[in-house]
């Protein structure tokens, strides 16, 4: 495999690096200090996303889609400058749903994706079905044209700002559901919930007591009429082309694989890069401090014990990353290896972001252990990761389940 990028990649990188440490960095430790973001500071860090062409309006996800290996890259650099920012807008996701969402629901929420004032949520962490999603209480039943929902939701990254969210949910049947719940037509609550990183990053719990949501709104059917139908050509016109939203080997992903497993295979191998992302940004700082800290009557660079961090934090954030890219790959291609690859490079990209952080505070020194420093906020930004979307715990069953086949299921 060819882990260069082209020039095209080259150049998006830089540009982007230049917008994220120009017009974002400056941002980051204020609205760190003050908390979760308002609902007005978050749109206005996805209209600031928007005007690099980084958005879930149809034209921007098109653009993008040339080249998915830029979605994986847009990762990567975003959680090195801010995480709290990459969450609000990653996490945002479901709202591109919206463009293949029945004629009401565009009518209504088209224009605010197409300005950037549309925040999704996903909805799948339950009170007693963390790790272990099989025990979800929440339903989905229907009634007439619609689903009833009932069941709450928690740990739910963008939930007290959200205008929508991609819920999962058990239908009449006892089968998983995904609906997409417009929060104005459908009403719910949220209450929000503080953490110990990504602390800009409004997070929170959502309740669903009787919520109606329309038949429609079924995530499987109107993926299905966008593949197999004419709804896409309806939608979009003649020339419309589903494969240019997200790349050739979109489709073959959707045709491959389970919803579910396309959704955690994503989030899994984003939470690599994520990892390294922020590793990156640890090590950057403590190369820079090694070489301007004296001590001894020398830079600490020139300690041998400082250069063994350093090249410990060097190879995990390099691992991190290959890890992340080739699980990205695989996902898009809907390999069958694509669960066992993301939870290979969540489960260890993760742990690697700890390691590195954390020596990265021992470089630093007493200084390292300052909020007037990043370092602190790198170590609990990077502890952050090793839970959400599957522990390492479970990501190291899921890789043992998928190396010795099902019957060898640990939590079966």
């Amino acid at each position: 495999m060819d882990f260069e990028f082209d020039d095209d990649q080259k150049l998006f990188r830089e540009s982007l690096r230049e917008f994220l440490d120009n017009e974002i960095a400056p941002l980051v430790e204020d609205q760190e200090k003050r908390g979760p973001m308002s609902r007005e500071e978050a749109v206005d860090i996805l209209k600031r996303f928007r005007k690099i062409g980084v958005g879930f309006d149809l034209e921007s996800m098109m653009a993008m889609g040339g080249d998915p290996t830029a979605i994986a890259i847009l990762a990567e650099e975003m959680f090195r400058v801010w995480p709290s920012a990459a969450g609000l807008v990653g996490l945002t996701f479901p709202a591109a749903l919206v463009n293949i969402a029945s004629d009401d629901m565009r009518e209504r929420l088209l224009p605010k994706l197409e300005k950037s004032e549309l925040i999704g949520c996903y909805a799948i962490t339950e009170p007693e079905a963390g790790s272990d999603n099989r025990a979800m209480r929440t339903t989905a039943v229907l009634d007439g044209d619609e689903y009833v929902v009932n069941g709450t939701k928690t740990w739910i990254s963008n939930a007290p700002v959200a205008d929508l969210c991609l819920l999962v949910a058990n239908d009449q049947t006892g089968g998983r559901i995904f609906l997409l719940v417009e929060r104005a037509k459908s009403p719910y609550e949220t209450s929000e919930l503080h953490k110990l990183g990504w602390r800009a990053e409004p997070t929170g719990e959502i309740y669903f007591d009787n919520c109606r949501v329309p038949r429609e709104n079924n995530m499987a059917e109107m993926i299905n009429a966008m593949i197999t139908g004419n709804r896409g050509k309806q939608l979009f016109g003649d020339q419309f082309d589903l494969t240019k939203l997200t790349g050739s080997s979109f489709m073959n992903m959707m045709a491959k694989m389970a919803p579910e497993n396309i959704i955690f295979a994503f989030l899994r191998s984003g939470m690599a890069l994520a990892a390294a992302g922020i590793s990156q940004a640890a090590l950057d700082a403590s190369v820079r401090f090694a070489r301007e800290r004296s001590q001894f009557g020398k830079p600490i660079g020139r300690i041998q014990l400082v250069q063994e961090m350093l090249y410990n934090m060097k190879a995990l954030t390099v691992t991190s990353r290959l890890l992340g890219y080739w699980a990205f790959q695989k996902a898009l291609s809907g390999s069958p290896e694509a669960r066992m690859a993301s939870s290979l490079a969540k489960g260890y990209a993760c742990e690697a972001a700890v390691k590195v952080t954390s020596d990265a505070i021992q470089v630093h020194g007493g200084l390292g252990l300052s909020e007037e420093y990043p370092l602190e906020r790198y170590f609990r930004d990077a502890r952050m990761l090793t839970i959400p979307d599957g522990t390492t715990e479970i990501q190291k069953l899921v890789v043992g389940r998928e190396m010795l086949g099902a019957g060898y299921s640990a939590y079966a």
